[in-house]
């Protein structure tokens, strides 16, 4: 075999030798020796395969024909499909599947290895603290401690960052670790800090109870590479869990506002009963008594004539501001939905429109609704009363329908124009306080509320509220 041959690239004497051969300088010399035989004798060609070729059937063939790396190129090639299969099982597993599969992947690395017990840790607010092992049978399990308190050597030693060897590693201070170590029996342990952006976030450490065992750098070298697929997996771990936590911030803040807003809407509502209390029960009595005063003025024998035109006009004056007042006391609460229902509500809200717009308004009820909810009779009201005030301020029509049917099963409001309609897409990023009023209004009643239109065909404005429990 010629010393270009492929065999060069799959792997490097110098660095994956068997370490018997490369205790001496004479070891060495033996080594090449027998290299150089095996050159003369080898008869496996991986040239039209590169290294992906090399199968372990390959590695037998070049154990037959004499090869000294083929016992070192087997044992890679079955760490490198075992570290492929591992590597495949977290990339594939969901975030929260995560500790599960670390528990199995333990399991894995200690029969593949065959070691006594294999421990995986992770950084946490509380400190290093391991969280799982696995172990054969007979052998102790990784203590469950917070290492910072328990074992402070180990733990310094650990965070940073720095790959070491149990016992041999540990200074003259670790009294604890070398105690521990003697308690279980351990011969044997090597740990790997895992590192993510620079930072430790977790160790996995390899032990031998049943016997001392050699770490090799080389052998080091192939349990980094384990230890960067945990690194992986607590990467994808914790940016889930970062999202999740986030998610769940603003699912909560979601929430508030949306409470704040219900509060609002409530404290709304209350200060439009009062004022409009006020208005009804006061300024309404008060133009009342000042029109019932001009009226005796005007009647009165002694009053000249030049002042009964302005005291006339003056009454007329105070009629109409009563109207008006009793009007913005309607629109601010109307005390007619108490008294007499929606449907009589939604009849007269329909006729002030029609007189204060000028647009005819067609209302047709069906159904009774008299053992409605209070807070769903005033949604559906509120609602019916701001899509009239879009119809007057953008659809350009002369009339509109209003259509309100209720049955034992649900309870649905229509209000529909014909006019110029709007792109609804457009609209989402530019609602106005008036349909995200609507909105929030029907959420809190636990409705369905839908706007259909489109440029030129007009708009319609649905309220469906499931009926149910939604009974006084």
């Amino acid at each position: 075999m010629k010393r270009s041959s492929p065999l060069r690239t799959l792997s490097d004497p110098s660095k994956f030798a068997p370490e018997s051969i490369a205790e001496s300088n004479a070891e060495s010399n033996a080594e090449s020796n027998a290299e150089s035989n095996a050159e003369a004798k080898c008869l496996v060609h991986v040239a039209d395969h590169g290294v992906e070729g090399v199968t372990l059937d390959v590695c037998d063939s070049l154990r037959d024909a004499g090869c000294p790396l083929a016992t070192h190129v087997r044992e890679q090639h079955k760490f490198e499909l075992f570290l492929t299969q591992l590597s495949a099982t977290f990339v594939k597993v969901h975030p929260y599947e995560v500790d599960a599969h670390i528990s199995s992947a333990l399991k894995r690395i200690v029969e593949f290895l065959g070691i006594d017990r294999c421990g995986f840790g992770e950084c946490t607010v509380e400190g290093f603290r391991i969280l799982q092992s696995y172990e054969l049978p007979g052998i102790p399990p990784s203590p469950r401690v917070i290492l910072e308190q328990e074992y402070p050597t180990y733990a310094k030693m650990l965070m940073r960052g720095e790959v070491f060897r149990m016992p041999e590693d540990l200074p003259p201070e670790a009294e604890r670790e070398r105690a521990y170590c003697e308690q279980v029996g351990l011969k044997s342990n090597l740990t790997i800090p895992l590192k993510s952006q620079g930072m430790v976030v977790g160790g996995i450490g390899f032990a031998n109870f049943r016997h001392h065992r050699h770490w090799s750098n080389e052998l080091v070298h192939r349990l980094c590479l384990i230890g960067e697929i945990f690194t992986y997996a607590i990467e994808r771990k914790r940016a889930d869990a970062e999202l999740r936590s986030k998610e769940n911030s603003l699912l909560r803040a979601h929430d508030d506002l949306r409470q704040l807003a219900a509060k609002l809407l409530s404290a709304q509502e209350e200060e439009r009963r009062h004022i409009a209390r006020e208005m009804h029960d006061d300024w309404t009595q008060r133009l009342a008594i000042l029109g019932i005063d001009v009226a005796k003025l005007v009647n009165h024998p002694e009053t000249s004539e030049n002042l009964l035109q302005p005291l006339r006009e003056m009454q007329v004056e105070l009629v109409q501001l009563s109207e008006d007042v009793h009007a913005l006391s309607r629109q601010l609460h109307p005390s007619i939905l108490d008294d007499l229902g929606l449907i009589e509500a939604l009849r007269s809200e329909c006729a002030c429109f029609s007189r204060r717009e000028g647009i005819l308004v067609s209302f047709r009820p069906q159904g009774d609704t008299k053992s409605l909810n209070r807070e769903i009779a005033l949604c559906i009201y509120r609602v019916a009363q701001e899509a009239l005030r879009n119809i007057a301020k953008h659809a350009a029509v002369s009339e509109a329908r209003v259509v309100l049917d209720a049955n034992a099963d649900r309870l649905l409001l229509r209000v529909e124009d014909s006019g110029i309609g709007f792109d609804m897409e457009s609209m989402r990023s530019q609602h106005g306080i008036g349909l995200s009023s609507m909105h929030e209004r029907v959420r809190l009643i636990h409705a369905n509320l839908s706007v259909k239109t489109k440029p030129g065909e007009g708009t319609v404005v649905e309220v469906c509220v499931p009926m149910g429990s939604n009974r006084k």
